[in-house]
């Protein structure tokens, strides 16, 4: 398995690569076949299989599941038998290639996104719906990954754990976790406070705290993100010298040590 995480065109590219042992037309059949595809991809899938056919994702547990929300249908805009499928699931592109081998055939995925903050959470989700596809095509078991520890590994790979400073001196984190926000809250309503910061005050309303510093404001938020809670984190003020105790801080709530 191979992954790498580009930008085109002011959007996030993960591409994924799997040598699958198996011939390309029963991959095919796998990525196209609605009943096959219930056996690993995350979401029921109805597809006019033909270019600019309609395609909509429902889900089991009825998360996500309205099919007025353009999040949950997309369209065809390639289709190439058995070599090239490609549509758009709400804002999201996504790209099935498949290019024969001596022993089968090599699948190829380009998720084109904006959500790069998510990437680990892509990442990880397909690598364990991958998986499944190598399950359902009939190959040797393969062994369970944890999702958890498979985006923790992403996120370092992908650098997602940096935060960025501003031309103004201010500094901004965006960090996808695995809890949900109703776990994490808690821990930030307890005091969420970097080294060397005095704060002031701290405003509560609707998971979201802030606080003045000696400098400037600290924002700290919470919403749902994929797979868990987005945390972003905003200080106001010369702040880059905070940097590295934010990261750090952060880190050690995703792991759940605060």
């Amino acid at each position: 398995m191979t992954e790498t995480l580009t930008t085109e065109n002011g959007r996030t590219v993960l591409r994924m690569e799997r040598r699958l042992t198996h011939p390309q037309e029963k991959v095919w059949r796998a990525l196209t076949s609605p009943a096959e595809l219930a056996g690993w991809f995350p979401a029921a899938v109805e597809v006019d299989l033909r270019l600019d056919g309609a395609i909509s994702f429902t889900f089991p547990d009825g998360v996500g599941d309205f099919q007025e929300d353009p999040d949950n249908n997309g369209v065809v805009s390639a289709f190439e038998p058995p070599r090239l499928l490609e549509y758009t699931w709400g804002g999201e592109l996504l790209r099935w290639e498949l290019s024969p081998t001596d022993d089968g055939c090599l699948l190829t995925l380009t998720a084109t996104y904006d959500d790069r903050p998510g990437s680990a959470s892509y990442t990880a989700g397909w690598i364990i719906c991958l998986d499944a596809l190598e399950k359902v095509l009939g190959g040797s078991a393969v062994p369970a990954k944890d999702y958890a520890e498979l985006h923790e590994h992403f996120i370092k790979v992908y650098g997602l754990d940096q935060g960025v400073v501003a031309d103004d001196g201010s500094l901004h984190f965006e960090r996808q976790l695995v809890r949900p926000k109703e776990d994490v809250w808690p821990v930030l309503a307890a005091g969420f406070v970097a080294k060397g910061i005095e704060p002031g005050e701290t405003v509560e309303h609707e998971m979201t705290l802030s606080y003045p510093w000696q400098h400037g404001l600290v924002t700290v938020a919470l919403r749902d993100g994929n797979g868990g809670a987005r945390l972003t984190l905003t200080q106001t003020g010369p702040a880059a010298e905070y940097l590295e105790a934010w990261r750090e801080l952060i880190e050690r709530l995703a792991a759940d040590e605060l």
